[in-house]
C-alpha cells in the first residue's frame, strides 16, 4: 500500500516546529502566554502550509487526486 501523503505530512511537522521555534526565538519571551499562542498559531500555520502545499502538488500532477475530486 503507497502512502504518498506521508512525506508532505511529516514536512508539514517539521515546517510547523521550525516556524514555532523560529518564532519564540525571535520574539524573545519564553512566558507561557507566549508560548501558549505561538503554539496555536504554529498549528495553524502548519496546516494551512499542508493545504497548500497538498493543493499545488495535487494540481501539478505529483499527487494522485482525492477520489471526491475525480473527474
Amino acid at each position: 500500500m503507497s502512502r504518498p501523503l506521508l512525506p508532505l505530512k511529516a514536512g508539514a511537522i517539521v515546517f510547523t516546529l521550525l516556524w514555532t521555534a523560529w518564532m519564540m526565538w525571535w520574539s524573545g519571551s519564553f512566558s507561557s502566554a507566549n508560548v501558549v499562542i505561538l503554539a496555536f498559531c504554529g498549528a495553524a500555520v502548519g496546516y494551512l502550509w499542508y493545504r497548500a502545499m497538498r493543493w499545488q502538488f495535487e494540481r501539478m500532477g505529483m499527487l494522485p487526486r482525492r477520489k471526491d475530486q475525480a473527474k
